[in-house]
């Protein structure tokens, strides 16, 4: 069974997290009709205590979140964690989306002056590594919207 691809050649390191569409990458996730609260994985099921758990539909994040805090990693992520060479140092970014969850994610494609709390930030995607045949292998990331 082929991997599902997001764009060209690049493949999710893990299913059904995030998807690819025309205005950019998405976060998978899901929200309970009786209590509201959103999962991320969308297999991740977190309810309000008393919650009944009824009626949970899949739903997709919003591409734009906001910079809600981050840290900087001075460390090489632990296995599984692989990727084809030293990333240090890296901030990882805690992003809160309107649907009122928040996701944690390497930041790409920015400068120190873009890490500021509060700044919106996008979904992408981060290449970890090539397969042997040759596909991007990716997981997601946030960088900050451009203006």
């Amino acid at each position: 069974m082929d991997k599902q691809k997001i764009a060209g050649d690049k493949v999710p390191a893990l299913p059904d997290l995030f998807q690819g569409e025309a205005g950019g990458v998405r976060l998978r996730s899901a929200r309970c009709g009786t209590c509201g609260t959103c999962f991320f994985p969308e297999y991740h099921e977190q309810h309000r205590p008393g919650c009944s758990r009824e009626g949970v539909e899949k739903i997709l994040l919003n591409r734009i979140g906001k910079l809600a805090s981050y840290t900087v990693q001075h460390y090489m992520p632990p296995p599984p964690f692989r990727t084809e060479k030293d990333i240090t140092p890296y901030p990882i970014g805690m992003v809160e989306f309107p649907e009122g969850i928040q996701v944690v994610g390497i930041m790409v494609d920015y400068k120190e002056d873009d890490l500021v709390l509060g700044r919106e930030v996008e979904t992408t995607t981060f290449t970890l590594y090539r397969d042997d045949k040759g596909q991007e292998i990716v997981t997601w990331a946030f960088r900050p919207k451009a203006h």
